[in-house]
């Protein structure tokens, strides 16, 4: 199988709406600014606020999980 229809193939596994959130999530840098202020209670905020957050769940499941402080 070529690597065309391959990344077709799998692109196809998500819906829209989660590449969508997905893509925010990649290109935003809050999380990357909360993460440069560990301890911070904008990191605090930021750690919780990924347990529900609909972009990190996106960019979980298309790309794998960012990098955290913690």
């Amino acid at each position: 199988m070529s690597n065309e229809i391959h990344e077709a193939k799998e692109n196809r596994e998500f819906g829209i709406a989660t590449r969508m959130w997905a893509g925010l999530c990649h290109n935003c840098g809050i999380c990357g600014y909360a993460d440069k202020k560990p301890g911070s209670s904008f990191e605090k905020l930021m750690h919780w606020h990924r347990t529900w957050c609909p972009g990190w769940a996106g960019h979980t499941k298309v790309y794998g999980a960012k990098p955290l402080s913690r």
